[in-house]
């Protein structure tokens, strides 16, 4: 496999900051060979498998209403999932096999309880299922099995990326949540009879799960390279704030630069393109 890969980390409204991050990417040449992604990651992995430029993806950002198609606050969900059904028909290609650049998206099957990797077949219901965030979105039916949000055990998949074949990866971590801010906290413990409602305790509660897991498996599958934006106050759901994710994710890139460039880019000639079977990491 000629290129190195691209892993796109979840994180919802933090996985904006990949737009910045790919601005900087293709102003210097470094087309991935293969693109790998969870959640958010993956969605927006597959415009940029699908060949959109930084400025094509940056103008979608900004105008489409994120919590139209991705709102992750508890719900049954139906309404939310028609509408990113149609926006995926909308913008990208029906399958993994019309992409220009060949890519991997991690989902979780509730049924069997294991991560899998989607690499062909149907592209939307693929992504539907990696952004279908537990008790807000509908698990997603595929084949024969029932798939969930891929950041609940792979949220940063860099073995996606080996799986496909790249030798060298470039990581892009939008998963650790920061610490509440500190007067927050000193009202938190002030007031002893306040807390942080049941539904941003349950989100906190996975974001500090999914943190712990990532470092866990970046241990095991390291990158060449890793990226970590420095996202602030942003959050799952904070999607009215796409300038400062884009920003961080640029900045993220433009400091680490000298390290970029040493992975190898994918060469100008369009990639192969046709997916594998879906596979189960072992």
């Amino acid at each position: 496999m000629k290129g190195y890969g691209l892993v796109l980390g979840g994180g919802g409204a933090r996985g904006l900051a990949h737009v910045g991050v790919w601005e900087v990417l293709q102003a210097h040449g470094l087309r991935p060979g293969v693109v790998a992604g969870t959640s958010m990651g993956g969605l927006v992995g597959a415009f940029i498998a699908a060949g959109y430029s930084a400025a094509d993806l940056e103008r979608l950002a900004r105008g489409v209403s994120w919590r139209r198609l991705l709102d992750f606050r508890p719900s049954p969900g139906l309404l939310r999932q028609s509408a990113l059904r149609a926006w995926l028909s909308h913008h990208l290609p029906e399958t993994f096999e019309e992409l220009s650049t060949p890519l991997a998206i991690t989902a979780t099957d509730l049924l069997s309880g294991r991560a899998v990797y989607l690499t062909r077949g149907n592209l939307h219901d693929a992504l539907r299922a990696t952004t279908a965030y537990p008790g807000a979105l509908e698990p997603v039916p595929y084949e024969d099995m029932l798939l969930s949000d891929g950041g609940i055990l792979n949220q940063l998949p860099v073995d996606a990326a080996l799986f496909l074949g790249a030798r060298q990866v470039l990581a892009v971590n939008v998963t650790a949540p920061d610490p509440l801010e500190l007067q927050e906290r000193r009202v938190l413990l002030w007031r002893r009879e306040a807390s942080l409602g049941p539904v941003r305790a349950l989100r906190r509660a996975v974001e500090i799960m999914q943190a712990q897991l990532t470092d866990a498996r970046v241990n095991l599958y390291r990158p060449d390279v890793q990226l970590r934006p420095q996202l602030g106050d942003i959050d799952l759901i904070t999607f009215g704030r796409t300038e400062q994710a884009i920003a961080a994710g640029r900045e993220a890139a433009l400091t680490q630069l000298p390290r970029l460039l040493t992975l190898t880019p994918a060469p100008d000639a369009d990639a192969d393109v046709g997916g594998t079977p879906a596979q189960t990491p072992r």
